[in-house]
């Protein structure tokens, strides 16, 4: 039904005119469609004096059930699309924007490779926002550091190293001549010898931070905690790659990965490793828990693993 389509995607915008705009339509179109369901059931759907918008007690309960409708709308297609046997179906896969940018199409170049028949969408955003889309279904699989093992599945593609980024004009690197790292050090792997950093010597200068919800937001106060600090924060972001470009700009420090690194041709930057169990992560294909596995999203679980299996980094 067109009217759960649009209070859906509302729910999810948190604003009427994101939704109009996401769906191709006017605002006023999706307004009246809210109306109608909203007179018709007796309640009131969203809290329209929230900004962003809030549900409802009873829009909470309408909420739940649409997705309920929706997984299982979702597993029926799945369920008769494996019955092409991979000549043909469809997968939703996501990440966060480097993910998708430098990750991921290696990935796709060699399934498409594989099972040219079956079409792969690829979406992107925070990591919050894709956890949510994970457990409520919206997007197959997730690829991305490790997840809670009560609610996902994951298979590891490889470990990366979280390290210290700092603008290369920062007169602090003077001073750690023997410590710090090039980009090119790190493209050539020449840095898995080098000395760590003691990371208590950046406590007072400004850090890059991504905004709570993500790893490397939680990553860098347990890092900095095991130096004695807590970071000093003027900006949270939501991409990684943006705070290593702020960085480049003399912005402040942020935390980065080797993968980062040698992936992107930002330039400006020095790096410094860490002594912190926290400085190491791993990158995986994640799945939600006890949800039905089509055999396209399990080919391209497997596909994942190749690539990486075979040193493509």
């Amino acid at each position: 039904m067109k009217e759960h389509e649009y209070i859906y995607t509302v729910y999810e915008e948190g604003s009427f005119s994101r939704a109009a705009k996401k769906l191709f339509v006017s605002q006023p179109a999706i307004s009246i469609a809210v109306k109608k369901v909203e007179e018709e059931l007796g309640i009131i759907i969203f809290d329209r004096a929230s900004q962003p918008l809030k549900l409802t007690d009873e829009g909470k309960i309408y909420i739940k059930s649409i997705e309920e409708i929706l997984s299982i709308e979702h597993t029926m297609k799945q369920h008769l699309s494996d019955i092409s046997d991979l000549k043909s179906g469809h997968i939703t896969v996501s990440g966060e924007n480097f993910v998708s940018s430098f990750i991921l199409p290696e990935i796709i170049m060699e399934f498409y490779h594989r099972y040219s028949g079956i079409k792969v969408e690829l979406m992107e955003s925070n990591s919050p926002i894709l956890r949510n889309q994970l457990l409520s279904e919206t997007i197959d699989l997730l690829v991305s550091h490790d997840k809670d093992s009560d609610l996902f599945e994951s298979r590891e593609l490889f470990c990366e190293e979280v390290l210290l980024s700092v603008s290369a004009s920062n007169k602090i690197n003077e001073k750690l001549s023997d410590f710090a790292l090039s980009g090119d050090d790190i493209r050539q792997g020449k840095f898995y010898k080098r000395k760590t950093i003691d990371l208590s010597l950046f406590k007072d200068e400004p850090f890059l931070v991504l905004k709570p919800g993500n790893d490397l937001n939680q990553r860098a106060a347990l890092i900095c905690s095991d130096f004695g600090f807590e970071p000093k924060t003027g900006i949270f972001l939501d991409q990684l790659i943006t705070a290593y470009n702020l960085c480049a700009y003399g912005m402040g420090a942020t935390f980065v990965t080797d993968i980062l690194v040698k992936k992107t041709a930002v330039q400006g930057c020095l790096y410094y490793r860490i002594n912190s169990e926290h400085a190491s992560r791993k990158m995986c294909i994640v799945s939600k828990k006890h949800r039905y596995l089509t055999k396209a999203a399990a080919a391209f679980i497997e596909t994942a693993c190749h690539v990486y299996k075979n040193g493509n980094m």
